[in-house]
């Protein structure tokens, strides 16, 4: 501490009381416990008064009184007399429950406050273009929610390995998945840090080892892809009837039909490793088609995942997208804001919907809805087949090429991707010989 720090017995209009912008408000550098007394009773400053001041917290409200001196050593006795007058006067004074209700009750204010403080540094990350505003809402869910529920019934100056454990294990009995668990652990150190540096704790206790097994979304065979094609060109002229029960309706009439933009989609997905959330993202502007001794298209697409880099499709691209412009123009869409699928849908979240809902359809008609090794399959299938083929059909291409162009990592490349390839499927390089 500075040797500079003037004692509590010192004049009490040090500029060392940071005074508080409200005349009444506690300074709170001057809060002070007192030996032998609650803790709920502390002698404190204001920036209205050159006095000491004493507060005491029972029964759920708070007695206040002006020591009348500026004396710290003076202020400590007379909170004494202070506290022994409302004993005599016979106020009643708080029991072994009531203390250890009004524990959990500054507990949980205490954490609160955390949470509030670590939720603003958030926002102002948001605000810095750090993280994106939906990486703040779900902070803010999970630290309000899980978070507070289950550690507003520990002191947090006792947490330790023991009760990060207990978390986990109240985390699993809710059923969620070993990623989701990690998501939550990741928040909850960001507490746990500032409650170190609050003094509050001595260090970051470390928390159970989790293993998460890569679960990828299981990639198509060529021969499974070509048959998804095959039948949703079929399925155009089928009317969707296979209704369970009560269940409603929710895709327009005019979808129950294989919308013709499907196989296109399909194939567009592929050929330009574009996720899901991309096609309801994609207008024509934002897709250049590039002839220049190679045929391909540059899409610059909206940020997603922190990725905001330019992309290359594949030559095959090119003439989907002709088609899918020539269709487009045709309905009277197919100008450089209109979106390149389904650009009739106001609400961009239902074009996501529709083409899962259309790859069901079809994926459970071909029955290949669950992979062989018992993996869901969905739209997101896709986007793994396109890596998947490049990595199996594309020559010598290294992964920083592919992970770049794909808008992800190496490492993502080789823990849900690369790690679905089988021996036989790159027979050749593993049969060839130098030359």
């Amino acid at each position: 501490m500075n040797a500079s720090m003037p004692s509590i017995a010192n004049a009490t209009n040090e500029d060392y009381f940071h005074q508080s912008r409200v005349r009444s408000a506690p300074i709170k550098s001057s809060m002070t416990s007192l030996d032998g007394l609650p803790k709920t009773l502390k002698i404190y400053r204001i920036a209205g008064s050159k006095y000491w001041q004493v507060r005491f917290y029972n029964q759920g409200r708070y007695i206040t009184q002006s020591l009348k001196t500026t004396n710290g050593d003076e202020a400590k006795a007379f909170a004494h007399v202070f506290f022994e007058k409302l004993k005599a006067s016979g106020m009643r004074m708080p029991q072994a429950e009531d203390l250890m209700a009004a524990t959990v009750f500054q507990n949980q204010y205490l954490l609160h406050d955390l949470i509030a403080e670590v939720l603003l540094a958030e926002l102002q990350k948001v605000q810095r273009d750090q993280i994106k505003h939906g990486t703040y809402v779900m902070t803010k869910i999970r630290l309000e929610g899980v978070v507070f529920e289950y550690f507003s019934r520990h002191s947090l100056h006792e947490i330790d390995e023991r009760v990060l454990e207990d978390f986990i294990g109240f985390l699993t009995k809710k059923n969620l998945t070993i990623s989701t668990i990690q998501g939550y652990i990741a928040q909850t150190r960001k507490v746990l840090r500032l409650l170190c540096r609050k003094k509050i704790l001595p260090a970051v206790p470390s928390f159970p080892a989790l293993k998460s097994q890569p679960n990828s979304r299981g990639a198509f065979t060529l021969t499974e892809y070509r048959a998804i094609l095959r039948r949703s060109k079929q399925l155009r002229d089928q009317t969707y009837s296979e209704w369970i029960g009560g269940q409603a309706r929710w895709i327009r009439l005019a979808y129950h039909q294989m919308p013709i933009e499907m196989n296109w989609l399909f194939r567009f997905m592929v050929y330009t490793f574009v996720r899901p959330g991309d096609i309801r993202q994609i207008k024509n502007k934002h897709i250049e088609v590039v002839r220049n001794g190679y045929s391909y298209l540059r899409l610059t697409l909206p940020e997603v995942k922190r990725h905001k880099a330019a992309t290359v499709s594949l030559p095959a691209a090119v003439q989907i997208y002709a088609t899918l412009l020539k269709h487009q123009k045709f309905h009277g869409y197919g100008q450089p804001d209109d979106y390149v699928f389904f650009p009739e849908l106001q609400n961009r979240r239902m074009v996501v919907d529709i083409a899962g809902w259309c790859l069901n359809w079809i994926l459970k008609d071909l029955g290949l809805k669950v992979g062989p090794h018992g993996t869901d399959r969905s739209l997101y299938s896709l986007r793994h087949t396109a890596i998947t083929f490049r990595l199996i059909y594309g020559g010598n291409i290294d992964l920083l090429t592919l992970a770049r162009n794909a808008r992800t990592s190496v490492e993502m490349i080789e823990k849900f991707y690369a790690s679905t390839l089988s021996a036989e499927m790159n027979i050749a390089l593993l049969h060839g010989k130098r030359q």
